[in-house]
């Protein structure tokens, strides 16, 4: 476990912070620099410092925790994903199927 020298930036006190009470958050899209976080032991601030990808890859490489963010992939409704639409007859028949006993057992039977 390594300690790492920093300066916080909400009292500017000098605190050195194990490596496991540190997060690097990157986002994927724009991984050429990072955000380093912490709570600083003298303020109890939540600090967040920005960091260049050559201090995320040290950071790292201490062993601080790693968070990748990307933005979420939301489907537009007026593009439906590719495949056979979804009809009133396929809920009636999964209703049919589901109100049988043995279901389960007929659905793992079909998958292997």
């Amino acid at each position: 476990m390594s300690r790492i020298a920093l300066t916080c930036t909400a009292c500017a006190a000098e605190v050195t912070v194990s490596s496991r009470h540190l997060m690097v958050r990157v986002d994927v899209g724009h991984s050429e620099s990072g955000e380093l976080l912490y709570t600083c032991l003298f303020c109890a601030a939540t600090v967040v410092q920005q960091v260049d990808a050559a201090s995320v890859a040290a950071l790292v490489s201490a062993g601080v925790s790693y968070l990748a963010l990307s933005e979420p992939i939301v489907g537009h409704p007026e593009c439906p994903p590719c495949g056979p639409v979804f009809t009133h007859d396929d809920v009636l028949d999964l209703h049919t199927r589901l109100a049988r006993t043995g279901w389960f057992d007929e659905m793992l039977t079909r998958l292997t």
